[in-house]
């Protein structure tokens, strides 16, 4: 077994990040209409409440602007698994 160890270069990163927003602008076009709003708000609440701290805990105050740049990730295919279904909770 071997490891590569590969440096980071936050120059790199950032473009890197811009690229990702300005994909994620196209795909969920401002203003966002209502229902992909509160799928983001819906799959964000359920991350939450699992205990994920990639949610911060206004994800729910968050503008359109703020919903597709830091949560729109939940939209991601690979979370529909665990998030496109109804989610119950039993006691």
């Amino acid at each position: 077994m071997s490891l590569t160890f590969v440096e980071f270069d936050p120059v790199q990163a950032k473009k890197d990040r811009e690229i990702e927003l300005q994909r994620r602008r196209k795909q969920y076009p401002l203003p966002l209409d209502s229902k992909t709003r509160e799928e983001i708000v819906r799959r964000c609440a359920i991350l939450r409440y699992m205990g994920d701290d990639g949610i911060g805990c206004d994800y729910n105050q968050s503008n359109d602007q703020q919903l597709v740049d830091h949560y729109s990730w939940v939209l991601d295919e690979e979370h529909d698994d665990l998030l496109a279904g109804e989610f119950v909770i039993k006691l």
